[in-house]
């Protein structure tokens, strides 16, 4: 049933975000206008960057929400948090981690599928509502006269072919190591896309106006930006959101293991009685919602149901209750094992981010953006201008 309820929100999810899209597209170039910039190349740029924030809004802020936040401010018995009386959203049993995975497979995988019917179905659809009103006789039309039917190219160019790509490369980079197969998905999304985007261009659209284009613009700030958020958000998936640190902390730490079947393993590095280590328990009797009717419910079959299985968890004079959540004592203080998770935690997030960006600057540094043949070539051909400016008395 959560499963269930966790594809439903995906869907409606899904839903939400074609609508937005469009409310936001729309926002972007109202905002644009107004600003009446001076060149082109600044409007285009100012467009692309709102386009950009809206769409990052858009697409991750779901994703961000499961990852981060939610779960983490819900607090623990007797001290949960409200907003507006309600108590705030808590994980399922397992955690958040096959949550965030099923929401980023989602909106990815159905926004990859819905783009490509859009490019597929509607220029057909509007080329033959064209030829459908175009067409006044059963004459045979000029090549030029046919291919007025065709598409206008859009307002913005290849605009909408750049955003989906950045996109896609959002959803590849900012949380791959929740969902590993995005980068599949994603090259199987672009082989289709060639081929969709080729037969588009040559046979639904007019011929585009050709224009030279020093570089990508400000798309390569916005991929930049994108690439350095994804070490962060990957570390703190990795720290924070899944129990990978939890995990070595128990094996390291942690000397008295005791399994579901009670028995002990001593200093050995397993995981064996983890489970139950990150169980919390908290005295029902401290708790004021449960105090009128703590003696009806001991005295209830409850009691007699648990007493055969555990004798220690309920007694006619303490009532001890279980919750996931990080090792607490019964007061509801964290424990030491609590502190050296945390500390596990931003540990691995700051070794990591590190050695990424190490790793990264030696890669830039082995494999320079320009080549050294073309830097020798370049620095040739201004010598040259430069001395034939010189030679003309300039």
């Amino acid at each position: 049933a959560v499963s269930i309820v966790g594809v439903v929100a995906s869907v409606l999810q899904v839903i939400s975000i074609m609508i937005l899209n469009k409310i936001y597209t729309y926002v972007s170039i109202k905002l644009t206008d107004w600003e009446l910039h001076r060149t082109q190349t600044e409007h285009e740029d100012s467009f692309t960057f709102k386009m950009f924030i809206f769409q990052f809004c858009n697409f991750y802020g779901s994703i961000f929400y499961i990852a981060f936040f939610k779960g983490n401010f819900a607090g623990h018995p007797p001290k949960y948090n409200r907003l507006a009386g309600f108590r705030m959203e808590e994980c399922s049993a397992g955690g958040c981690l096959v949550e965030l995975t099923t929401q980023l497979a989602m909106i990815m995988v159905a926004n990859q599928a819905i783009n490509n019917f859009v490019e597929l179905a509607l220029p057909r659809i509007m080329i033959c509502f064209a030829k459908r009103d175009n067409k006044k006789t059963n004459d045979r039309l000029a090549q030029w006269e046919e291919d007025f039917d065709l598409n206008p190219i859009p307002p913005h160019g290849l605009f909408t072919e750049y955003l989906e790509m950045v996109v896609q490369y959002g959803f590849v980079t900012l949380f791959v190591a929740a969902f590993p197969l995005a980068p599949l998905f994603a090259l199987i999304n672009n082989l289709i896309e060639i081929r969709l985007d080729a037969g588009k261009m040559l046979t639904q659209v007019r011929r585009p106006y050709a224009a030279r284009a020093e570089d990508i613009g400000i798309w390569y700030g916005c991929l930049s930006a994108v690439s350095y958020l994804s070490v962060l958000t990957n570390a703190l998936v990795i720290g924070f959101t899944t129990d990978f640190i939890p995990q070595l902390v128990y094996q390291s730490q942690v000397d008295d293991k005791i399994d579901i079947h009670g028995f002990w393993h001593g200093d050995d590095e397993t995981l064996d009685g983890y489970s139950l280590y990150r169980i919390s328990s908290i005295n029902t009797s401290t708790l004021e919602e449960f105090v009128g009717n703590r003696q009806q419910l001991v005295n209830s079959t409850v009691k007699e149901m648990y007493l055969s299985k555990y004798p220690e968890l309920v007694a006619a004079d303490n009532l001890t209750c279980g919750y996931r959540g990080a090792k607490r004592s019964l007061d509801g203080k964290p424990t030491m094992f609590y502190w050296s998770t945390v500390a596990g935690r931003l540990a691995f997030v700051i070794a990591f981010e590190h050695i990424i960006f190490v790793i990264k600057a030696f890669i830039a540094w082995l494999v320079p953006d320009v080549p050294k043949r073309v830097q020798l070539e370049m620095q040739r051909e201004n010598f040259h201008n430069k001395r034939k400016l010189r030679d003309m008395g300039l």
